[in-house]
């Protein structure tokens, strides 16, 4: 509990160091919402992905607490990534059979995960829920197949626990129902039977698909939120190789090895040194288990997390979904699932035991006096055991050199929201509600704890209408609400320009110019007669 606490404590300075963005802003009035008896958040249309059981309901704890704040956003990633930490280990450690292995394959999951590298890195662990927070389900379902896999309702909490993932995270569905569905119906197949665990958990998988989809259906249904479906569709084939490089790259900042150049360089240069071990210890127990689940004899917890990584990975280079580097939040849970496949790989290494000299004593006799010294098999055993006896030093270097830099290093902190100047200048000017840009709309509505409400629009063929996207119908209407002005980006034209403004209402009594933003203030109100793409 004192590390868990020293890890949070350091991870919000890290976080605090990401800019507040819409999504994460629009998260948290959708949590407010919840928490204040829109249960069903009816009006509301979420993103994609709605978080909806998982991160908003985290939210809305914290903000019993904080309130409508950009700190619980940041709270609340420092708390998930701890979570993730330690919930990694934990599971690292049950595959174990000692107390030395199971401490050691909890360093090895620790020492991957520890300290994310700052810039893109902060940004997909420590910022807005970008499915990083969906590794606490699944590491909570496969800690369960390991540490219960005796007890009857195992199946049924495992199913449970991925249809709520699912529920707030499609993501889930690919790293988490499908590949237990493929390894345990594969194990079902090979032993040939069909009622044993592995044939209910396969079941299980794909009845988490089932109530995860039907309860979003019945909340639509009863009035609730509304979810776009993801815009998920194969990609040429003859694009699958640059979008594998760029993965590649996506690996190295989420493991640490490329690093941003943030630090000075012989610390960076120290970090990333650390960090390569940690990649091609991930890479190897993929191949190794890999290899094992062909021949039927991997465990099936490590099966699971192997598939659950090439799942991931593949999905991201053979689909549509964007591919520059910040996209690699879409394959942040490949992550710690990596470094616990990694560590529990470690534990069964250090676990194996080579035979009792009593036993190499007697296979040597009966071999024959006149029988040639095994040389390689001799000398073997050395090599292992000068490899286990250094391995614990090592380990405790990188753990101790990670951890330095975890407490020494205090990153700046970060502007509390996109287009801060802005929103000092909206509510210097007592300007309290207006229409803008999405990336400087509900994150100011946050930033300003709802001083200022900045709701979304989009560029309609020349006019500016509403989004149905991270908003509520309520937003736009004109007799709950008095617009005065538009804010809108310069480099984002999509989301409305100076020309789509003058054209649907006219001049502006103040035109106030930013190098970034632009601010039009009316003495009307611009919600009459305004529309909504929905």
């Amino acid at each position: 509990m004192v590390a868990a606490a020293g890890l949070f404590a350091a991870y919000l300075r890290m976080a605090r160091a990401v800019t507040v963005n819409s999504d994460g802003a629009s998260n948290a009035l959708q949590a407010w919402d919840l928490f204040h008896g829109n249960v069903l958040l009816r009006g509301w249309t979420l993103s994609d992905v709605s978080f909806y059981p998982t991160e908003l309901v985290q939210y809305g704890i914290i903000q019993l607490v904080t309130g409508v704040t950009t700190d619980q956003i940041h709270i609340a990633a420092a708390l998930s990534w701890t979570l993730v930490v330690c919930f990694a280990a934990w599971l690292a450690s049950s595959a174990a059979t000692s107390r030395r292995s199971g401490a050691a394959a909890a360093g090895v999951a620790v020492a991957v995960l520890v300290v994310p590298s700052p810039g893109v890195g902060y940004q997909t662990l420590l910022s807005s829920p970008n499915h990083t927070g969906s590794a606490v389900p699944l590491l909570i379902a496969w800690l369960l197949i390991d540490r219960a896999r005796d007890r009857p309702w195992l199946p049924y909490a495992v199913g449970a626990v991925l249809a709520w993932g699912a529920m707030g995270d499609p993501l889930i569905t690919f790293v988490g129902a499908a590949p237990l569905i493929a390894v345990c119906g594969a194990r079902t197949v090979r032993a040939r039977a069909w009622g044993g665990l592995d044939g209910r958990l396969a079941l299980a998988g794909a009845g988490s698909v089932v109530v995860s989809h039907a309860a979003l259906w019945l909340i639509e249904r009863a009035g609730g939120f509304r979810a776009p479906r993801p815009p998920i569709e194969l990609s040429p084939v003859g694009v699958w190789p640059d979008r594998a490089g760029t993965v590649s790259r996506m690996l190295g900042i989420l493991f640490g090895t490329a690093r941003p150049h943030v630090q000075p360089g012989w610390v960076e240069v120290t970090l990333q040194v650390l960090r390569v071990p940690g990649l091609a210890l991930a890479v190897v127990a993929v191949l190794v288990t890999a290899v094992a689940a062909v021949r039927g004899r991997a465990d099936r917890v490590d099966a699971v997390l192997a598939a659950a990584i090439v799942c991931d990975l593949g999905a991201e280079i053979v689909s549509t979904l964007p591919i520059d580097l910040l996209a690699t939040r879409e394959v942040a849970p490949v992550l710690p699932l990596a470094a616990v496949l990694a560590a529990r790989l470690t534990a069964r290494a250090l676990d194996h035991r080579r035979p009792a000299p009593a036993a190499v004593a007697a296979t040597a006799a009966s071999a024959g006096s006149d029988a040639a010294p095994a040389t390689g098999s001799a000398t073997r055993p050395v090599l292992v055991r000068r490899l286990r006896s250094a391995g614990p030093a090592v380990l405790a270097v990188v753990l101790a050199v990670q951890l330095t830099a975890l407490v020494a290093y205090a990153p700046p902190r970060a502007a509390p929201v996109e287009g801060q100047e802005a929103a000092v200048w909206l509510q210097g000017h007592g300007l309290r509600y207006g229409l803008g840009s999405y990336w400087v709309s509900n994150n100011i509505t946050v930033g300003t704890a709802r001083q200022v409400t900045v709701v979304p629009t989009l560029s309609d063929h020349g006019r500016l209408v509403g989004m149905c996207w991270q908003t509520h119908t309520d937003m736009y209407d004109p007799a709950r609400h008095d617009a005065r002005f538009v804010l809108l980006e310069k480099e984002r034209p999509m989301y409305g320009t100076e020309s789509d403004v003058r054209t649907q209402y006219g001049p502006p009594v103040t035109r106030q110019e930013f190098p970034a933003y632009v601010i039009f203030v009316y003495d009307r109100n611009l919600l009459d007669g305004f529309a909504t793409t929905c």
